[in-house]
Order: C-alpha cells, then sequence, then structure tokens
C-alpha cells in the first residue's frame, strides 16, 4: 500500500529548522555554490547544457510526485495538482530556460528569489524525511533558485525594474486563476483559503482574508529587495550587458 512505504508517505511530518531542514538547506548551499561556479568556468554551450539537464531534473520530479498519487490512487486534485508557483514553475522549467530570454526570465527571476526562497526558510513540505514528497519540495525550490542564480550569471540576463511590474501584473492574474479553481475544489492553492500549518511570514499579516491583500503589498517589497543586488550592480558597473532575445 501507498501509506505503507515510508518513502512514498505524507504522513512525516518536517518542523522548521529541524535536522532534516538544516541538512537540506547545507545541500542547497553546497548546489549554489558548484552551479555559480560552473556559471563563470563553463562556456554558453556548456552552461546552456547544464541548465537545460537541471531544469528536466527538477520537472521529472514533480510529474513523478503527481505520477505516484495517481498510480497508487491517492491522487487528491484539491491538493496534488501542480499550481502552486514554485510547483508550476518546476513543471515548465524546461520550457523556461530552454533558452536565454532576458523578458521571460526576469519575471521568473522576481517570483523565485520572493517565494521561493521564503519557502526554504519556512517550509511547508508534503511530507518529513525520508519521504518522496520531503525530497521533491527540496529539489523544487531549491533546484529553482539554483536554476535562476546559474542562469541569471551564465547568460547575464539583468532585470530591470520595469520587470518588477510586469511580474506584479502576472501575480495577480495567476491570483485571479486561482479563485475559481480553489472554490470548485474546495482547495487551498497558494494559502489563499487558510495559512500554511507550519509558521510562515502569513503569521503576522493579519487573519482572512487580510493577510492575502497584505500579500499583495508585501510581494512589491520582496520583488524590489529581489532587485536590489541588480541595482548595486549597475550602479557600479553601468556597462552591465543584457540579453533581449
Amino acid at each position: 500500500m501507498f501509506s505503507d512505504n515510508v518513502f512514498f508517505s505524507a504522513d512525516i511530518v518536517c518542523t522548521s529548522w529541524s535536522q532534516s531542514h538544516l541538512g537540506a538547506v547545507i545541500v542547497f548551499v553546497l548546489f549554489a555554490v558548484i552551479f555559480v561556479n560552473a556559471a563563470q568556468r563553463l562556456d554558453d554551450r556548456q552552461n546552456l547544457l547544464l541548465t537545460r539537464l537541471a531544469s528536466v531534473f527538477i520537472s521529472l520530479t514533480v510529474i513523478v510526485w503527481t505520477s505516484i498519487h495517481i498510480v497508487y490512487g491517492r491522487f487528491d486534485p484539491a491538493v496534488n495538482l501542480p499550481l502552486s508557483i514554485c510547483n508550476l514553475f518546476a513543471l515548465v522549467a524546461p520550457l523556461l530556460f530552454w533558452q536565454p530570454n532576458r523578458r521571460c526570465f526576469e519575471i521568473v527571476y522576481f517570483f523565485v528569489l520572493s517565494g521561493t526562497l521564503q519557502a526554504i526558510i519556512t517550509p511547508d513540505p508534503d511530507g518529513g524525511y525520508p519521504s518522496y514528497g520531503f525530497f521533491k519540495y527540496w529539489i523544487v525550490h531549491c533546484g529553482l533558485v539554483v536554476v535562476v542564480v546559474h542562469h541569471l550569471i551564465a547568460f547575464k540576463l539583468y532585470p530591470k525594474p520595469q520587470g518588477i511590474l510586469r511580474t506584479f501584473v502576472w501575480l495577480n492574474i495567476y491570483i485571479l486563476c486561482l479563485i475559481p479553481i480553489n472554490l470548485w475544489l474546495d482547495a487551498n492553492y497558494f494559502y489563499m483559503m487558510n495559512k500554511p500549518i507550519n509558521p510562515s511570514l502569513l503569521d503576522f499579516l493579519g487573519p482572512w482574508p487580510l493577510y492575502i491583500v497584505a500579500t499583495e503589498g508585501l510581494a512589491m517589497v520582496f520583488f524590489a529587495l529581489a532587485y536590489l543586488p541588480i541595482f548595486i550592480a549597475r550602479k557600479n558597473n553601468p556597462k552591465m550587458d543584457t540579453i533581449d532575445t
């Protein structure tokens, strides 16, 4: 049975800053260092191959997770559809990273560095170590950050400040699409109906639905913070190139 196998169990709990959480963060930092070093040492063709392989692996992690639930009769559309921002980006990662494209990349950049980093600091995985849900969660969230940073450095895809507004528009389009889905499925994608069980920033933003409104303003703050390293770099080097494709 699905629930009898600890590797496939969703009943194992992962608490914030537990040993398994700290271990995942350490592995994330190690891979980030490796990929940043690769971005600086490899040529464009090699970096593109590395990005494609990593993005395919991240996507397959989500596909396998969904397939496992379907095969074992545990698929629940209110929970297991890849509709959260991170899972959605992970699913289509090969399309997003197959070719360097600044306009597309800057939206992914702001979403991933703003939202996914929060998910790494305050995790809410689909199970604890050593379940597949645990590994899927960290591969998706850490993998997206690593690939985004690698893509940024390898191909010099520096986002522009206008990208903040474009990303905010796409965020609201995403929310508007999720509202009827959440109501129809009685789901909680993007935590629009309830806050996550584990502690998170949403705990400081008031009750439902006030925290949803507050999240809109907070998103702009995080987008601006994500742009800050690019802003500082541009100040120090006005000749920073971008790829407009």
